[in-house]
């Protein structure tokens, strides 16, 4: 159960860095890019990677014990790296960009995904631990 009440089951969550600037840009990115007339289902969620409930799923086995960048999860099922940003550009109702995601081959997807992620914090700084817009917000889970 989340702190708003709903189990990781009822809607899509975007499990983030916490503390990297970059994820924190993507996080408010998705939200200006979000269509809510597209959604015909729950809305997505977002969650730091090193929280509670991160914590308490991956000691369910729900989410991988060495992901400390991104992972999408709906439904039991997740995502990570460069699949977990399709999907989470999907839930925001911009399969276009989703698309443009999936399209690039698999080996250049991840070899540039991982090139971002390691450098991400040299090259983008850290920042609060807690994402700052709408920090009491339903859609931020801790």
């Amino acid at each position: 159960m989340t702190s708003d009440g709903h189990t990781p089951e009822e809607g899509p969550i975007l499990f983030y860095d916490g503390g990297c600037a970059l994820c924190h840009r993507a996080v408010r990115a998705l939200l200006r890019w979000e269509q809510p007339h597209h959604l015909p289902g729950p809305t997505l969620r977002f969650a730091p990677l090193d929280g509670p409930l991160a914590d308490g799923l991956r000691r369910a086995g729900r989410l991988p014990l060495d992901q400390d960048a991104v992972v999408f999860l709906d439904v039991g099922a997740h995502a990570t790296e460069a699949a977990a940003l399709r999907r989470a550009l999907a839930a925001v109702g911009r399969p276009g960009w989703a698309r443009f995601v999936g399209a690039w081959p698999g080996p250049c997807k991840r070899w540039g995904y991982r090139l971002i992620a390691h450098n991400r914090t040299r090259w983008f700084g850290r920042t609060e631990a807690v994402c700052p817009l709408f920090p009491a917000s339903q859609r931020f889970l801790h």
